[in-house]
């Protein structure tokens, strides 16, 4: 009995692991726009953004709301994997349900440059 928990404790934390995982994308920024609604779109080249975030004009589905104290960081960060041909990583995209864009200030992890 005393060697029981050596045995469950493994499981268990490899089980936790699994409870609270998100869906996570990375990809390449395909195109960006800055529109009259201060939002900056993109769209990302990964067709699974598309299942949770609904596409719009020329297939942009992701945005950054201009009003977000962050909105330079962002658009910085965008901007530099674009220049630099590098994919951005997108956590917990599946808090979406795919009926309109989504904006990527509300996954509760924002967006991670990787450096390749």
């Amino acid at each position: 009995m005393k060697y029981s928990h050596l045995l469950l404790s493994p499981i268990l934390i490899i089980l936790s692991f699994y409870c609270n995982a998100g869906v996570d994308i990375y990809s390449k920024v395909l195109r960006v726009k800055l529109n009259n609604e201060d939002k900056l779109w993109i769209k990302m080249e990964d067709p699974r953004f598309d299942q949770y975030c609904k596409p719009g004009w020329f297939g942009f589905n992701l945005y950054i709301p201009k009003s977000n104290p962050d909105f330079p960081y962002y658009y910085s960060l965008i901007n530099t994997a674009i220049a630099k041909n590098q994919k951005l990583y997108i956590a917990n995209i599946d808090v979406f349900s795919g009926t309109t864009g989504c904006d990527l200030t509300k996954t509760g992890y924002g967006i991670v440059l990787l450096a390749e």
